[in-house]
C-alpha cells in the first residue's frame, strides 16, 4: 500500500489498539483524564499521520516508543520498523489489523518491555532515519527515549516528540531546540502538540559540551532576587501552552 491508500484505510477503520481495564481507568480518572473502560484508541490525528508519512521513504529504518496506528504507518512505509511498547495486547492488535488490511508484518518488530529497560540493550545493528517518540510521558521517559534512541539516529534524521503540551516532554524540546544540535522544522496541533526535528550533528552528554546546559546555570543560593526567579519560573511553565 502506498501513503495515500494506508493513511485513507486508518481513517476509514479507526482501528482500536488500546486497552483500559478498571484500574487504568481510575489511574486516568485521578490525573483528569477519561478513559472507557475496554478496547479504545489513543490514536494521533490524520494531520499528524500525515506529517509522518510525508517524512518516509521506503529505504527507511524507522523506531517509535508508545504503539498504534503510527505503527501501522510505519510498518506499511518503512523499509524495517521498531515498535517499543510494553503491551503484548497492542502488537498483537496489530498485527491482526496489518494481516487484515494486505500489509506484511516482515517488516515490523516489536520490541516488548518498558523502554528503560529495552533501550539501553536495542542491539538494531543498523542506523535509524526516522524515529517517533510518543511511550510514557512521565519524567524521565521523553528524554530519557531519546538519549538511547539519539545513539542509533543518524546525522540529517528526523525524530517527532509527541504530547508536547505536558511539561516532561516539553521541557525536553526547550533541550533541543536551544542546544543546537537539532532544528525545529515542523510543528502540528490537532488539540495536542506535536514536533518534529532534524539532527544536525552528534551531541556529547557532558554540561561542558552542551550549550543548553551552560547557558541554564542557576545558583542554589537564597538572595531574594534568586528566590523570586526560581519560585516565578516555577509557577509561569506549566501554562506556558
Amino acid at each position: 500500500m502506498d501513503k495515500l491508500e494506508i493513511l485513507a484505510q486508518l481513517v476509514q477503520d479507526k482501528p482500536l489498539f488500546h486497552y483500559a481495564d478498571e484500574l487504568g481507568v481510575r489511574r486516568a480518572a485521578a490525573a483528569g483524564a477519561t478513559l472507557p473502560l475496554g478496547d479504545f484508541s489513543m490514536a494521533v490525528g490524520p494531520g499528524v499521520l500525515r506529517s509522518i508519512a510525508d517524512h518516509l521513504s521506503e529505504d527507511m529504518v524507522t523506531i517509535e516508543t508508545g504503539a498504534g496506528h503510527t505503527t501501522v504507518l510505519l510498518a506499511a512505509l518503512a523499509r524495517h520498523h521498531y515498535c517499543c511498547t510494553r503491551s503484548q495486547l497492542e502488537a498483537d492488535k496489530i498485527r491482526a489489523y496489518l494481516e487484515r488490511v494486505g500489509v506484511s508484518d516482515d517488516k515490523l518488530t516489536f520490541v516488548l518491555g518498558s523502554t528503560d529497560e529495552t533501550l539501553p540493550r536495542l542491539g538494531i545493528g543498523t542506523i535509524i532515519d526516522f524515529a517517533y517518540i510518543d511511550g510514557c510521558h512521565g519524567y524521565p521517559f521523553p528524554a530519557l527515549d531519546w538519549h538511547y534512541i539519539d545513539r542509533h539516529l543518524k546525522v540529517g534524521g528526523i525524530v517527532g516528540m509527541d504530547n508536547v503540551e505536558l511539561r516532561p516532554v516539553r521541557e525536553h524540546c526547550d533541550f533541543l531546540e536551544e542546544n543546537g544540535a537539532y532544528r525545529l522544522t515542523s510543528s502540528v496541533t490537532e488539540g495536542y502538540f506535536v514536533r518534529f526535528y532534524e539532527k544536525l550533528a552528534n551531541q556529547d552528554r557532558d554540561w561542558i559540551d552542551q550549550p543548553y546546559s551552560r547557558a541554564k546555570r542557576d545558583p542554589c543560593d537564597q538572595r531574594l532576587r534568586t528566590r523570586i526567579k526560581r519560585k516565578a519560573s516555577k509557577w509561569i511553565n506549566p501554562y506556558l501552552y
